[in-house]
């Protein structure tokens, strides 16, 4: 019997190849164009021109890799899984590969709420990421999906507070303006909220558009119900950028001005906010459940 506890939720646990890829053009290459369809985002034409591929070359690391990218971008997240792995199995040593695959576990993971299975697919996705930090132990990428995931599970997986603060310390000593923004978004999930406020407040002094800083402020704003003026300018800030894919999207951002507005007695704009959230992304259970509330 597995132990009642928190829910296996990886949503922000997203690499999807954190390194840069090729821009390949179209040329007499099958691969390479299927490659360039995937990073011009033509997802579903990649896809059939990688199964075609995969299905006359079952060992070829590359399609194998890129036809898994294209399932998660389809969020066909066990299909993922399987194409990782078999490629992780031919190229144990590529962290871009393992950090893909470790997304796809861990996504899968969600999918599956609290099961054995899900457990497994948790465990793989951590241990995969793992394995991509000590390959590249300066990628900050790798190291802040570690952070979210340690933040994230439950314990039977792994999840702790205290390895999560300890890896926000290992990106500091690389980055530190980073890494301190990355340890405040640990600090908000402890809520420890001033805390993680002035170290936002420093960290935009330095760079006034990071925008995990200024999500992590909105965040905290949210949360506490504390300084909601700035919480919100920090937030619509956010919408004036681009999140990276380590970072809450524009979703997120619209789900926190929600839940700000509502503190602000602003049912109109609240509403108006998340229906935005569902718009984006229609599988968003916090966006979803705040409508039905302010509906019902």
């Amino acid at each position: 019997m597995i132990p009642a506890g928190p829910a296996l939720r990886f949503s922000l646990v997203l690499l999807c190849s954190t390194a840069v890829e090729p821009q390949l053009r179209a040329t007499g290459n099958p691969l390479s164009n299927a490659i360039a369809l995937v990073n011009t985002n033509h997802i579903s034409e990649a896809r059939a021109l990688l199964v075609s591929i995969v299905d006359r070359e079952p060992d070829n690391t590359q399609a194998l890799w890129y036809l898994g990218k294209a399932n998660l971008r389809l969020q066909h997240r066990e299909e993922a899984a399987a194409l990782l792995e078999r490629a992780v199995k031919l190229a144990p040593l590529d962290p871009r590969i393992l950090a893909d695959y470790s997304t796809a576990c861990l996504l899968r993971a969600s999918d599956l709420g609290v099961s054995l299975t899900s457990i497994g697919y948790a465990r793989r996705g951590r241990d995969a990421l793992l394995k991509a930090v000590q390959l590249e132990p300066d990628v900050i990428a790798y190291r802040e999906g570690l952070v979210a995931f340690y933040r994230k599970a439950p314990g039977i997986v792994g999840g702790s507070m205290a390895k999560a603060y300890a890896e926000a310390d290992e990106i500091t000593k690389r980055d530190p303006v980073r890494g301190s923004v990355v340890k405040a978004t640990v600090q908000a999930e402890d809520k420890k909220y001033n805390e993680a406020r002035v170290a936002c407040e420093k960290a935009l002094l330095v760079q006034p558009d990071n925008y995990l800083a200024l999500y992590t402020l909105g965040r905290i704003a949210s949360e506490s119900g504390r300084e909601l003026p700035r919480g919100e300018q920090a937030l619509r800030h956010c919408l004036e950028l681009t999140p990276t894919i380590q970072e809450p999207d524009f979703g997120g951002v619209h789900y926190r001005l929600g839940l700000i507005a509502e503190k602000k007695g602003r049912l109109d704009t609240a509403l108006a906010e998340y229906q935005m959230v569902v718009k984006l992304d229609p599988t968003f259970e916090p966006a979803v459940a705040a409508l039905a509330r302010l509906t019902q």
